[in-house]
């Protein structure tokens, strides 16, 4: 009888369901709501926020949560069409000690250079988030204003 009544406590019983990534993406939707910028989630990892400059007329700051980071990025070549190609790539990484944060790489199997900012989430609040942001837009536009 009671191997019975364990058998069937085994077999009704559920277990609890996982729901960590709902709270990352209410985590950085909290802190994209709080930067006062304006955002659309792509899906639950990946946000964008739409910006202009006065060197690029639009273009995105995407900010992805990867692990126990987010990476706020630009895709330059995106951002500033047949303007980037192997001949710029100096120049770009070259460009990468003239901003802290900001780090500028190129992934050559694709032919794409891009911006970004790591920051880990435990250390982010809303304000240095807005900051990074604003920081990236900010290149990005700079680097569009070399390559007009």
């Amino acid at each position: 009888m009671l191997c019975s009544l364990f058998s069937a406590m085994i077999l009704f019983a559920q277990s609890k369901p996982k729901t960590p990534a709902k709270s990352n993406v209410q985590a950085l939707q909290k802190l994209l709501t709080g930067t006062g910028l304006p955002y659309k989630m792509v899906n639950d990892d990946l946000a964008a926020i739409p910006y202009g400059g006065e060197n690029i007329a639009s273009y995105q700051v995407l900010v992805q949560k990867v692990s126990e980071l987010y990476i706020i990025y630009t895709n330059l070549t995106e951002a500033l069409p047949g303007k980037i190609d192997e001949t710029k790539y100096k120049y770009l990484l070259q460009q990468n000690a003239h901003y802290d944060v900001v780090k500028i790489g190129i992934n050559a199997a694709d032919n794409i250079a891009y911006l970004r900012a790591d920051v880990y989430t435990s250390a982010t609040n809303t304000a240095l988030l807005k900051r990074v942001i604003e920081q990236v837009a900010n290149v990005t536009n700079i680097i569009g204003g070399v390559f007009k």
